[in-house]
């Protein structure tokens, strides 16, 4: 993929990331509040949006859970890191698999009441994922531009 898609794929995840953190940009500019139902909205079809979980700071909540978050933003990483070292052709399960047990055990532990809910931990355990996922998201778009792009 040439570089310029990929730092189109990058300027995308920086906005969506920048979406979810919206709320904390309003006062900026108080007119960005009529945006705020629609965004609220459209991130709630990706996540939960539990009050207790979300990321906070002055008054302001994000509009995606710590765990959300730290897999979007860990897209983003993977997404700038592209940009210097094109992700491996073929990576292997393993490390997804990994990554995502990591996560599930996070998520057990907490649900079976072993410790309290640690929006750190969450959101370390999403970045992990997301960092890892975007390798696979990376080789999907490559191989879903080369189905369109070869000849029939």
């Amino acid at each position: 993929m040439s570089v310029s898609i990929r730092i189109t794929l990058s300027i995308l995840m920086a906005i969506w990331c920048v979406g979810f953190f919206f709320e904390w940009l309003i006062p900026l500019n108080e007119k960005l509040l009529t945006l705020l139902p629609f965004l609220h909205q459209t991130y709630s079809l990706i996540c939960h949006q539990q009050k207790v979980k979300l990321i906070t700071h002055n008054g302001f909540e994000s509009l995606v859970c710590s765990r959300c978050a730290g897999i979007y933003i860990g897209l983003l990483a993977g997404s700038i890191f592209s940009l210097f070292k094109i992700p491996h052709r073929n990576p292997k399960i393993k490390v997804l698999a990994m990554c995502i047990a990591i996560m599930l055990l996070d998520i057990a532990a907490y649900s079976v009441g072993i410790y309290q809910y640690s929006k750190l931990i969450a959101f370390i355990t999403g970045f992990l994922l997301g960092s890892v996922a975007f390798s696979y998201f990376y080789n999907g778009l490559i191989q879903l531009f080369n189905e369109f792009i070869k000849p029939r």
